[in-house]
């Protein structure tokens, strides 16, 4: 018997482009049930199923037969999108697997299945997130020397104006770039998070407030030193004369 080794990741795919399914099919597949191999592989497959169903295809006629534009409509974990689909982008992805007329009723679960929902079918990020101690530190002072007084926002940083919408994609390929705007997941920005994760860290790995941290640092300095100007590490020997001076509450102090 041969013995076979594989090399690389293992394939991420695994089905067939979509136009090599609709193009022995009926009508191209009008009314046909295809999923992909990426929504099986799911643990909520069973009870949430995700599929597409066939509304209008036409191919392109290229030689390879995986180009065209589909219109489709979308079932995504148990949610059924009003709105139909255009799978062009998709339909060379070789992820695709025709749902046999046999399999729909048990694959599908209709009964089980409801219409997508604005007032459920959305994610909820924080609208602000506070600025961290340093950099907050540095923007009181620069807004001192100018003479403001800072307000409500001033060390808020906005993230409802860089979030990444999850409704819209941008669509590249064939023409110019542009934005397609479609049926998904609505985001909602509320709320002010912060940068602060200590209340995440588990107290196996925290620090005791009371302890001495001068005494867990190193005894050499790391690799590559930093650049700030801080000392993250402690003399071992305190008796030779260093070059460096001696830190004291006057190097901490600021003259504005």
């Amino acid at each position: 018997m041969p013995i076979y080794k594989y090399f690389g990741q293992p394939a991420k795919y695994h089905g067939k482009p979509l136009f090599h399914i609709l193009a022995n099919l009926k009508d191209f597949g009008r009314g046909r049930i295809v999923t992909r191999s990426v929504f099986e592989a799911e643990p909520s497959q069973e009870q949430q199923p995700s599929f597409y169903r066939i509304l209008w295809a036409q191919p392109l006629m290229d030689t390879s037969t995986v180009e065209g534009r589909v219109v489709a409509e979308k079932v995504r974990k148990g949610v059924k999108y009003t709105e139909p689909v255009d799978l062009g982008n998709l339909a060379p992805v070789p992820d695709f697997r025709l749902v046999t007329r046999r399999e729909e009723e048990r694959f599908c679960k209709w009964e089980s299945l409801r219409d997508f929902s604005t007032d459920v079918d959305y994610v909820t990020e924080p609208k602000y997130f506070t600025v961290p101690p340093l950099l907050q530190l540095l923007m009181e002072r620069n807004m001192a020397e100018r003479g403001e007084t800072p307000g409500e926002e001033s060390f808020l940083l906005p993230h409802y104006k860089t979030f990444t919408p999850k409704n819209v994609d941008l669509v590249t390929g064939m023409g110019k770039p542009r934005k397609e705007k479609h049926q998904e997941t609505i985001t909602r920005c509320e709320g002010t998070a912060s940068y602060d994760y200590s209340d995440s860290v588990s107290t196996a790995f925290g620090v005791d407030p009371e302890a001495d941290l001068l005494s867990i640092l190193p005894e050499e300095p790391p690799m590559p030193s930093p650049a700030v100007g801080m000392r993250l590490y402690r003399w071992p020997d305190d008796s030779r004369n260093h070059k460096e001076e001696v830190r004291t509450e006057e190097h901490s102090a600021y003259y504005p």
